[in-house]
């Protein structure tokens, strides 16, 4: 155990400044916003459970949270899981040296993970004071023509701590299948000799489940709105649990597509290094990727909500939808924005040797931003459309049922934004780019 703890010291003191910032960030703002949902969820099962008007008895609206919920936490624990991985390759270079130390393998992936969670439980305490500097902010936002009281949207200290747990452990897991493909020799470490190979296997389960979803989907419309709200909820969990798969092993197919037809260097730096790491890829816009699917999913939905409506209650109703699709979208895409931004820092940290042995090579600097937004771009516009097509695709039968198009120039439009997004994000990392190229070249 004093061994572990020495190398998680050693670890620890490693890392630099920037890193360190960027993983407790990336720990920090994820549970921030998976506190607020468990508190927004709470908040309309108890209103359900002792309403003070017929409205707030709409079991409706607690079906409507369940939905919201499930399409912003698992982007959220997906960005929890990528932030355990920040950083990997210089962890790898610092794990080869506490191997050629005496440390065993299974000390150092120990001492890797155990570095991990303290990070982790830094960004919990971080979200956990965010989440509670927002509560009194939810006054402003009304559902049911009431406003959400800080005390409604407050989770309770049970909750708080099953949450913290979780997102710990989240990070130890992902950690610790991290560190399975880098502890290895020392000398395997630093001559790279693992390649970061993407299994097939979660595209071809993806397909499974959407074409699973497609078929007795349609049998749904007869049975009862618990059964219809279960199907769809673990359904959708399931599939977009599953778009981190598909998408590291499509990014991983496109570039080495990139690389054998490039018909420029540029092209062709950018899909080896797309290659190289389809998962490091995915993890710098893979949140807006997801963001992109809710899109698919959301506004059709309400579409087919809406087009049964009157009014009333049902006018109210309906302020509140527009209201929850509002602020379901601005959380996920200032999520993704954050998640990018800092993904992608930590890219541009991590691929630092390379990009300076291109710039001892001869590389001039508008050659690097070249291969750099190729790198980028392309599997993010590949990708993001993707992954619309792919919600638009969840909800078709749905579609069918409620007779509703959705508005597809909104989704075409945050396609557009979410693309942007993810440039913008790009081009905020050349002064830190700039920087490490200058301390590492003295």
């Amino acid at each position: 155990m004093r061994a572990t703890l020495v190398g998680t010291r050693v670890l620890l003191r490693s890392r630099d400044r920037a890193t360190t910032v960027l993983t407790v960030a990336a720990f920090a703002l994820p549970h921030a916003v998976l506190l607020a949902v468990v508190g927004g969820v709470q908040a309309f099962f108890e209103r359900s459970q002792a309403p003070r008007d017929a409205l707030e008895s709409e079991e409706f609206y607690l079906f409507l949270a369940c939905f919201a919920g499930v399409l912003i936490i698992v982007p959220v624990l997906s960005m929890g899981a990528a932030a355990a991985r920040l950083g990997l390759s210089r962890r790898a270079r610092d794990l080869a040296v506490l191997r050629l130390l005496g440390l065993p393998p299974v000390r150092a992936k120990a001492a890797a993970v155990l570095e991990t969670t303290i990070l982790a439980a830094a960004g919990v305490v971080g979200g956990s004071a965010l989440y509670g500097l927002t509560l009194p902010t939810w006054q402003t936002i009304r559902f049911q023509g009431h406003p959400m009281t800080p005390s409604e949207m407050w989770t309770g200290p049970g909750l708080l701590a099953a949450a913290a747990a979780l997102m710990v452990v989240l990070a130890a897991v992902s950690s610790w299948f991290g560190m399975r493909r880098v502890a290895i020799t020392p000398l395997g470490v630093a001559r790279r000799s693992d390649p970061h190979r993407v299994s097939p296997a979660g595209a071809v389960l993806a397909v499974v489940v959407i074409v699973a979803w497609l078929g007795p989907v349609q049998m749904i419309a007869g049975v009862g709105p618990a059964a219809v709200m279960a199907i769809l909820l673990g359904f959708l969990a399931v599939v977009l649990a599953l778009v981190n798969a598909v998408g590291s092993w499509a990014i991983g197919v496109l570039g080495r597509v990139m690389a054998s037809r490039a018909r420029t260097p540029q092209m062709l730096v950018a899909g080896r290094r797309i290659a190289d790491d389809p998962r490091s890829v995915w993890r710098s816009f893979g949140a807006v990727a997801l963001v992109g699917f809710i899109v698919g999913v959301l506004f059709p939905m309400f579409s087919i909500i809406g087009s049964g409506t009157g009014g009333g209650d049902d006018a109210v109703m309906m302020g509140d939808i527009g209201t929850g699709m509002l602020l379901t979208l601005g959380i996920t895409v200032v999520l993704a924005a954050v998640s990018t931004a800092v993904n992608q820092s930590i890219r541009v940290i991590d691929g630092v040797p390379e990009t300076l042995a291109l710039v001892r090579t001869g590389a001039p600097t508008r050659f690097l931003d070249r291969s750099r937004r190729l790198e980028v771009g392309v599997p993010a516009v590949t990708l993001i459309c993707g992954s619309v097509a792919l919600g638009l695709l969840f909800i078709s039968p749905m579609l069918s049922i409620g007779g509703a198009a959705g508005p597809f120039v909104a989704v075409a439009g945050f396609t557009v934004i979410g693309i942007a997004v993810i440039l913008t994000a790009s081009e905020t990392t050349r002064p830190l780019r700039s920087r490490l190229l200058r301390e590492a070249a003295a």
